[in-house]
């Protein structure tokens, strides 16, 4: 199994971050392919494919196209801002990759929490269940979407709801078509028995606690721009986001001399908004970077 990373010119620099947790949070992990255009990645231990002029290589074109020329069975999706946060649970993912190879009519098995109107527990007759002991009860999502969050794919099902769609197709649009598509030519959609996460707030995948989740990770980008609220820990693991303009800069010497910790503690105190992020903001589209 590989695993595959698509990224943009625009999230190179994400997909550098990703790449490091990636390596902290699960030093195990299947070998790494990112597909690339023009601007290329920094990550080391990572297969590099230049993927030639992004405007001459849409999304799924690029992905199916890759996955045509390779013939390894399965490969594990994470796209370039899925930054995990947490050890990634090994055994429940070694149990759903055994359980893909054991059962062809599996054609994914979710790595997140994922939304279903029905959870049907497996027969244990898979010896994923009997291999990894350790690892939650596996069942069959119904009535569930097709989504791009985290999952392990069996690289032939992709390819036919692939073939079925405009090459042009978006991650985006490629949610929506797959699962209309995936009436036409189904498989199971399976995922580790976990329970239904607590709502803690945010944007999609991060408005939910991802403790029992086989593979925890936030989203770093929100509508094409960092989510801001995972700063605080990038700094704790020793990362950050790229600076987009001056105000970005700005404010990582506000952090690094402690000026941004007193704005908050008199912003705290005076119960007002200090206006940093409105400066912040108003900065990177006064001097942006390219």
């Amino acid at each position: 199994m590989l695993l595959l990373m698509p990224t943009c010119d625009t999230h190179a620099a994400v997909a550098e971050i990703s790449a490091a947790l990636l390596e902290r949070f699960w030093p195990s992990h299947p070998p790494v392919h990112v597909l690339h255009y023009r601007v290329r990645p920094r990550i080391t231990g990572a297969e590099l494919h230049d993927c030639g002029p992004q405007d001459r290589s849409p999304w799924l074109a690029t992905v199916a196209g890759f996955l045509r020329d390779r013939d390894d069975e399965l490969f594990l999706l994470l796209l370039e801002d899925y930054a995990m946060c947490a050890p990634a649970r090994v055994d429940v993912i070694e149990a759903g990759a055994q359980l893909l190879r054991d059962d062809p009519t599996v054609g994914m098995f979710a790595l997140s929490w994922y939304p279903a109107r029905q959870r049907t527990a497996r027969a244990s007759c898979c010896s994923a269940l009997s291999t990894h002991p350790s690892a939650l009860s596996i069942v069959t999502l119904s009535g569930t979407p097709i989504l791009l969050q985290a999952a392990m794919w069996r690289r032939d099902w992709f390819l036919e709801l692939a073939d079925r769609m405009d090459p042009r197709t978006s991650p985006w649009g490629f949610e929506t078509a797959a699962t209309q598509l995936a009436k036409q030519v189904p498989r199971e959609i399976c995922a580790a028995d976990i329970p239904e996460p607590a709502y803690i707030g945010g944007h999609l995948v991060d408005a939910f606690d991802k403790s029992n989740w086989p593979l925890p990770y936030h989203n770093l980008m929100h509508r094409g721009r960092p989510e801001l609220q995972h700063e605080p820990f990038l700094h704790r693991e020793g990362l950050g986001f790229p600076s987009r303009g001056l105000g970005d800069t700005l404010a990582r010497l506000a952090r690094t001399t402690g000026a941004a910790r007193v704005a908050r503690a008199l912003a705290h105190a005076s119960g007002r908004d200090c206006g940093c992020d409105r400066r912040r903001q108003a900065l990177n589209k006064l001097a942006p970077y390219r």
